[in-house]
């Protein structure tokens, strides 16, 4: 039976979609109820086949996910060839229709990405969606995770003790590498998944949401911080995505990957308040990131790095 679109779409998706597309039999992916992930949560999705047999997808923000600019970012990425191909974007309402990957694509892993030129075509796919010149607002992942500090401070939230040195860390890294290179269009996600691996080494990038003009060490921070140390050593991996070995730069992308961490962090703590009982799984998640996270202050490293990023980026 034709699923109508009215009975389970959210309205915003439904007014964006084409009129012809209205009576699609339109399901949802599940894409989202089981990833420990804030980026893969965010947006509640759709899966129908067009009357000219194409498949595809619509995504729309979840209720309690802020509108973003993650569908103009997919846009961009799809104009700039390192995306899947947008069909319909809607900026206002945050909502987007893409054609559907075929099945001989595959979600990033860190063993996938073990695979032969697999970190360099991910790098390369970064690379050019900051050299897109894509019309994005600013992104400061490091003044939004103070935000979210100043809130739950404000609400009498107690932080958990393994955060509470990243975040006490906060303001001495966010002086390390203010001052850095001029924004650019940055993809920002430190989550493997929001990278599709595809046949002959293709990769595109998926998701959008912490996308926006940044510091472009704090993109190549925000990959780095994921791949290593089990994918690649971190200055091999570094050299990759940045292009030159750098002490000052590879020390700045490394601070913004520990504020990347802190941000992945309380997000999905902020996540987990707003939605308690939610399937995903925000507190889980929580727990397999914070051992990363935690691990350059503990261990002394952040220190070196602030030094070490006062010799600039060039």
């Amino acid at each position: 039976m034709t699923v109508l679109v009215s009975d389970v779409l959210p309205d915003a998706l439904s007014a964006a979609l084409p009129v012809e597309w209205a009576g699609l039999d339109w399901r949802p992916t599940g894409i989202g109820a089981g990833l420990l992930s804030w980026q893969g949560a965010s947006h509640e999705s759709w899966r129908a086949t067009t009357d000219a047999g194409v498949d595809v997808i619509a995504k729309a923000p979840r209720p309690h996910a802020a509108a973003s600019a993650a569908a103009i970012a997919r846009a961009a990425a799809s104009r700039a060839g390192v995306g899947p191909r947008v069909l319909v974007v809607d900026a206002a309402s945050g909502v987007s229709v893409e054609q559907a990957l075929g099945a001989d694509w595959r979600v990033a892993t860190g063993l996938r990405l073990q695979a032969p030129g697999a970190v360099a075509a991910a790098a390369e796919a970064r690379r050019a969606f900051r050299e897109s010149g894509a019309d994005l607002p600013p992104r400061d992942l490091g003044a939004e995770a103070q935000a979210m500090l100043d809130a739950f401070a404000a609400a009498g939230a107690q932080l958990p003790l393994t955060i509470a040195p990243l975040a006490d860390a906060l303001p001495r890294m966010r002086a390390a590498v203010a001052g850095g290179p001029d924004a650019v269009p940055s993809w920002l996600s430190s989550e493997l998944s929001d990278i599709q691996l595809g046949p002959g080494g293709a990769v595109l990038l998926t998701g959008g949401t912490t996308a926006g003009l940044a510091d472009p060490l704090a993109d190549v921070g925000s990959l780095l911080t994921e791949l290593s140390p089990t994918v690649l050593p971190a200055e091999e991996a570094f050299a990759l995505l940045w292009g030159t070995a750098h002490v000052g730069a590879f020390a700045r992308a490394r601070l913004w990957g520990a504020i990347v961490d802190l941000w992945v962090l309380l997000r999905a703590m902020q996540a987990h308040a707003l939605d308690p009982e939610s399937e995903v799984g925000y507190l889980g998640y929580l727990m397999f990131r914070t051992w990363h996270a935690e691990h350059p202050v503990l261990t002394g490293e952040v220190d070196v790095l602030v030094a070490q990023a006062e010799e600039g980026w060039k």
